[in-house]
């Protein structure tokens, strides 16, 4: 069947407005971050769906819904002016991309595309393109939903799914529940579960009311009784229009994009990088194609390449020549799945040269048809290839090469002279996009790469890269190589502009040489202790037993604990307690009505013990690698803008510390019989970087006298004796210590201690006229974001904040917050970061068998045999307080045990 294919299009521009960073266009300051989103997925959907048919539905307000109900989406917010001024260029674009724009007087979006659907559903192919849950009453056979955001399609089992029920029924649920966003009414307390109930019992809102005096829940029933006049209401409301006299005919569906156009529109508009993604997409003109290259970044993709199998001993020689030749080749590695503790190697993809790329396959296994297909011997390719990874003078480039490392590691092989183009992006764009390849390409390259999917699949039909066919195996292993090599070349020439030394420095110096640290800390990895955790588990059990059947009991019965929708009609229709306008039971509303109800504190307690149960218990056993016996979780050095890295598969970052059955967790990952667990913690890092920064005489003094810094801050600023400082003054100057360094204001500072906010004000005041300096120091920070869009740390880090000049205040606040905070935080980690691999180096250099097991924000741990434990604990705690010197000493609290809790 042919496609048909429908865009939503206020639904369509209005996520891509909230999606994209703020963009505008140089010759006029003209907001386009919402055509620029709109058009990104506009390109998805032309070359991914390939439309024969193609329309885009617009709203046409006021409708006839406001007639019926004046209220209906009258509480929503007018929408932003920097969206407002974008909305005249939608038609334009629209007609420049040779699609049918619809609306119809009186009628919404919705109501076209209900009306197109049922016209043509019957010979077409239809897919919405939209995140509308109205329109899951549309869903047929031949109708589906496409969310390209999330890029998530919706068939015929969608409603079900959501609402419970079949698309036909979507509408009579929908009429009992109402919606929040549009301002429906729906029936008073009827929440989708009981909704779904009703339907699939009585079929319909008719079978429900000429049923309704057999309802046996008497609050139920009258809510039923009292709203019907809403409930018909609502389901006028919610029904979406099929017969609309749209005047439009196949002729003009047809999808015949005018390339041309849509490129001078996108030209018209500086989506400079997009330009040439069109000229793909649409396949224009030879000179057309040439003035958008000519306009684009010169390191972009090439339009054609050599990819080539190297299956035979004259081709991995040849390649042997031209990498030994260049100096500098990239190299990425396929395997079977993401995890490198378990994947298998499946083949290696080499790249010297931008468009010319190869990949070599090693355990591919083809498939019934066409058997195992011609690969050489893996022993022959590393006996080739071993020489050039182990050369430091031949520079080995990677897309997170620590995963490849990883690979390589098992095979038992090394790469010497890595580079990194990750973390190169990293340097140079922190805060401003993620850094993966793909991303990578579209945004520097203009280049949209081959997707893992297209050649290996998706959902349950996926195969493994070792079942994907040759010829596209070796399409997308060796772009990866190419596109790396050329990203590298891209990064390389910004990294050695004079600008960038500082960046260039904290690459090289910083980032570069912790790689192979990382990959051995990971491939170490930490034991856990199997029994202990059995046990926890068990314990963890019992009470989560005890905490539920107690919530049942003050409910009078039982039902899913874990349902947000069933909890909130226990809480506030059965036992009425107050709600929220979302009827929300999110930990910080229950925390806040478990100050009244005791159920609210039960079921707290049963979260907060399922969370550790799922996340740690049963994810640890899960996460054990049976073939070492531990958990090895991995790094990611671009986890945060700031440097900071994040931990995953497990995340060893978030196990709480402070609470008694967080401890009990770091309690099972234990030390190897014969050794010990060490802990080396910095303490005070960022005050003390504080500090250091910004001068302050009080601060500097504190520390080099060795004060308690939190009640020294309370002696200051509540002016008492440090001998008289009490525990409740300690612990408010603690938070403002801390707080200021996060941006805190006033009104969360009053909050997080309990006081006034006049008298969080003076505390604050009476903090920065005690500590001159500060506030210069933080201030200076925040202008400096506002006049050059990022800050710098004390090494060199950069750190953007695209958002510091935004138009929105929250916007705005939140990323003055995030710069005052930055300079600090990044070089905090740039502190951990700088003395990991000389560590590391200390312990090999010496012979020591310890090794360094865990990096937990200011916190390394490491496994140490009994007998070096004294020697190794002071090399650490030197290596960690000399790192760098400031005005004021690093401080590093060490502690040895069994455990990591009783070491901590």
């Amino acid at each position: 069947m042919k496609r048909l294919v429908i865009i939503d299009g206020f639904n369509f521009i209005f996520r891509a407005y909230y999606a994209v960073r703020p963009l505008t266009r140089k010759k006029d300051g003209l907001n386009t971050n919402a055509l620029y989103g709109f058009t990104q997925m506009l390109l998805k959907v032309v070359s991914d769906l390939n439309p024969d048919l193609c329309c885009v539905a617009l709203d046409c307000t006021p409708t006839f819904r406001h007639k019926l109900f004046p209220e209906y989406k009258g509480h929503r917010k007018e929408v932003d002016p920097e969206m407002l001024e974008q909305l005249p260029y939608l038609q334009p674009m629209i007609d420049a991309f040779g699609i049918s724009a619809l609306k119809v007087e009186n009628y919404e979006a919705d109501d076209v595309i209900a009306t197109l659907t049922e016209r043509y559903k019957h010979d077409y192919e239809i897919t919405i393109l939209s995140s509308d849950k109205d329109l899951m009453q549309l869903l047929d056979t031949n109708v589906q939903l496409y969310d390209t955001m999330k890029d998530k399609t919706v068939g015929i089992e969608g409603s079900t799914e959501k609402f419970g029920v079949t698309p036909d029924k979507v509408i009579e649920v929908q009429s009992l529940i109402g919606d929040s966003s549009d301002n429906i009414p729906g029936v008073k307390g009827i929440g989708p579960k009981t909704a779904e109930q009703l339907i699939n019992q009585y079929g319909d809102l008719d079978g429900l009311y000429a049923h309704v005096e057999e309802i046996t829940k008497p609050k139920l029933k009258q809510s039923l009784i009292d709203n019907k006049e809403m409930a018909y209401l609502s389901k006028q409301l919610v029904t979406l229009i099929r017969d609309v006299d749209i005047d439009v005919s196949l002729e003009d569906l047809n999808f015949t994009p005018t390339a041309e156009a849509a490129v001078a529109f996108l030209k018209d508009m500086e989506f400079n990088r997009l330009t040439e993604r069109a000229a793909k997409v649409f396949a224009i003109s030879e000179d057309v194609s040439a003035e958008i290259i000519e306009e684009s970044p010169k390191n972009k993709a090439p339009e054609n390449v050599s990819y080539e199998t190297i299956d035979d001993a004259d081709k991995l020689a040849s390649w042997v020549k031209k990498i030994k030749k260049s100096g500098l080749f990239a190299v990425d590695t396929e395997t079977t799945g993401l995890n490198p503790h378990t994947a298998e190697l499946v083949g290696i993809s080499l790249s010297v040269k931008a468009g010319e790329a190869g990949y070599i396959p090693l355990s591919h296994k083809g498939d019934m048809l066409s058997g195992i297909p011609k690969q050489l011997e893996k022993k022959e390719v590393f006996e080739a290839l071993s020489p050039l990874f182990l050369d430091e003078n031949i520079r080995k480039v990677g897309q997170n090469i620590k995963y490849d490392l990883h690979i390589l590691s098992r095979e038992g092989y090394q790469l010497n002279g890595i580079e990194d183009t990750m973390l190169m992006s990293a340097c140079l764009d922190a805060g401003l996009n993620n850094h993966g390849m793909d991303t990578l390409a579209e945004l520097h390259l203009g280049h949209t790469c081959v997707s893992f999917k297209e050649v290996a699949g998706t959902g349950k039909k996926q195969i493994t890269f070792d079942y994907v066919d040759m010829q596209s195996a070796t399409r997308y292993a060796a772009e990866d190589a190419d596109i790396t090599l050329r990203l590298y070349h891209f990064f390389k020439e910004r990294l050695d502009l004079p600008q960038n030394a500082g960046v260039k420095k904290v690459y090289e110096t910083i980032e570069r040489p912790l790689i192979p640290v990382l990959e051995h800390m990971e491939n170490t990895g930490i034991m856990v202790d199997q029994a202990g955790l059995a046990k926890l588990a068990s314990e963890f059990d019992t009470r989560m037993t005890l905490h539920k059947n107690r919530v049942f009991e003050m409910a009078g019965q039982e039902f899913n604990l874990n349902s947000p929708k069933q909890l909130g009609e226990i809480l506030f229709d059965k036992l009425e307690l107050p709600a929220n306008k979302k009827r929300s039971t999110k930990a910080d509303v229950l925390e806040k009505l478990a100050e009244d109800f005791d159920i609210c504190k039960e079921i707290m307690a049963y979260r907060g013990l399922a969370k550790l149960q799922s996340t740690y218990v049963d994810g640890l056993k899960q996460q054990m690698n049976p073939r070492t016996g531990r958990v090895h979780t991995s790094y990611n050095q671009v986890g945060a803008a700031t440097g900071r890295f994040s931990s995953s598969d497990p995340n060893l970052q978030n196990i709480p510390s402070r609470s008694e059955d967080g401890r009990k967790i770091r309690k099972q990952f234990i030390a190897a019989k014969g050794y010990k667990i060490l802990c080396a913690d910095y303490s005070q890092i960022e005050l003390r970087l504080l500090a250091h920064l910004s001068g302050s005489e009080g601060l500097l003094t504190a520390f080099r006298e060795g004060h308690d810094i939190h009640a020294f801050t309370a002696s200051q600023i509540f002016d008492v004796p440090l001998a008289d400082v009490t525990s409740a003054q300690r612990s408010a100057a603690k938070a403002i210590n801390f707080g200021l360094v996060y941006g805190m204001g006033k009104y969360s500072l009053a909050k997080h201690i309990g006081v006034s906010n006049d008298e969080a004000a003076k505390y604050i005041e009476s903090y920065f006229s005690r500590y001159a300096g500060v506030r210069r120091y933080l201030e200076g920070f925040k202008e400096q974001a506002h006049d050059l869009g990022y800050i710098e740390t004390m090494f060199g880090r950069r750190v953007h904040f695209p958002n510091i000049n935004d138009r929105q205040p929250m916007m705005r606040a939140g990323s003055e917050r995030a710069a005052i905070n930055a300079p600090l935080q990044g070089a905090n980690a740039d502190i951990i970061k700088m003395v990991m691999p000389k560590i590391e180096k200390a312990l090999i250099d010496g012979g020591y068998k310890a090794k360094m097991l865990l990096q937990v924000h200011d916190e390394l741990v490491f496994e140490v045999p009994d007998a070096e434990v004294e020697v190794v604990t002071k090399l650490v705690t030197d290596l960690m307080t000399n790192v760098v010197k400031l005005d004021v000493p690093l401080d590093v609290g060490a502690d040895v045990a069994d455990n990591w809790e009783e070491a901590h």
